[in-house]
């Protein structure tokens, strides 16, 4: 697995996130499989068939989180004033519409795209990712090129 681009915070998200599934659900998922169980009959069983699927997904997603967080590498913003780092939010000019938009830049595990919280690793993010203000860079979407410009940190 290659190596997971986290901040301080996006890492605790995920240990939060796993702590809660080791503890709280799997718990919750043991308690349903017993309730299921003692309905008798486990063939025709929805309940012990949802508890059994919510019991593989769970642990697919802790292994998951395991990984990602064994293969966390932490970064940190950067000290320069007008460089656009992760944690940081900044008016980002959309060239080809002429529209301005406030957009911060967290990890992976942090992305929000409603909320202009973009991933250093999207398209758009890989664009920004160090830019200086007043620099414009080109993002190579799958929905084709367009320029972007850092106007302001925020």
């Amino acid at each position: 697995m290659q190596d997971v681009i986290l901040t301080e915070s996006g890492k605790k998200k995920l240990e939060d996130e796993l702590e809660y599934l080791k503890t709280v659900k799997r718990v919750e998922i043991k308690l349903a499989l017993k309730a299921a169980r003692a309905q008798g009959d486990l063939s025709e069983n929805a309940d012990y068939d949802a508890a059994k699927d919510d019991q593989s997904m769970t642990e697919t997603r802790i292994q998951e989180l395991e990984a990602q967080l064994k293969n966390a590498v932490i970064i940190e913003s950067s000290s320069e004033a007008d460089v656009f780092d992760i944690n940081k939010t900044a008016l980002v000019k959309f060239c080809d519409v002429d529209e301005t938009e406030e957009v911060t830049l967290v990890s992976t595990v942090e992305a929000d795209v409603k909320n202009m919280k973009i991933s250093i690793e999207s398209p758009l993010g890989k664009a920004l990712y160090k830019l200086k203000v007043g620099q414009k860079a080109t993002v190579a979407s799958p929905d084709g090129s367009y320029d972007v410009q850092v106007e302001k940190l925020l």
